[in-house]
């Protein structure tokens, strides 16, 4: 098996637990875009405190909340792309997967025991706007997902194939699954 250039993953690993840390793909097309909308709503933020002398007290708080609203999902947005982590974690029969960003942390946990089997699901494609989205790094062409009920669940993404095969391989081990 061919062994990749250079793994993006981290990965530590103990008798009874292993964790897998893999960085988001940064796209810096959503990056410049996300960055121009945060700029332009902290700017309204700005313009409603100090230059609004003549508004109505009720549009100065609509553009306020407003403003600020924007601008708390665009920092989100714009913090993942910088230093967003999905982490895997399987322990004690459980799946773990989080997304860890600066601003906010998901976590969504898993019973090891109704988890059928991890595949490699490669999502590229040559043309169309899904390929556009590819090709700006806005979304995986290479994806672990494992299939847990009736759910096809997306564990990791943004790796190329010979890592994804090795992290298969090493997941499949800890949860044995073939």
């Amino acid at each position: 098996m061919e062994e990749p250039k250079k793994m993006i993953s981290e990965i530590i690993e103990t008798n009874s637990e292993i964790i897998i840390s893999t960085p988001k793909k940064r796209s810096w097309v959503l990056i410049i875009f996300l960055s121009l909308i945060t700029l332009q709503f902290t700017n309204g933020i700005i313009q409603t405190l100090f230059f609004t002398d003549n508004l109505p007290l009720i549009s100065r708080i609509m553009i306020l909340v407003l403003s600020i609203t924007v601008v708390y999902f665009t920092l989100r947005g714009l913090l993942w792309q910088l230093k967003g982590i999905r982490e895997i974690s399987i322990s004690n029969g459980e799946l773990k997967l989080s997304k860890l960003s600066p601003l906010w942390t998901k976590t969504k946990t898993y019973k090891l025991s109704e988890v059928k089997t991890i595949d490699i699901k490669d999502e590229a494609v040559s043309e169309g706007p899904i390929a556009m989205l590819q090709l700006l790094r806005i979304t995986d062409k290479i994806k672990i997902t494992f299939f847990y009920g009736y759910e096809t669940i997306t564990a990791t993404g943004g790796i190329d194939l010979t890592e994804a095969i090795k992290l298969k391989k090493l997941m499949q081990s800890k949860t044995n699954l073939n």
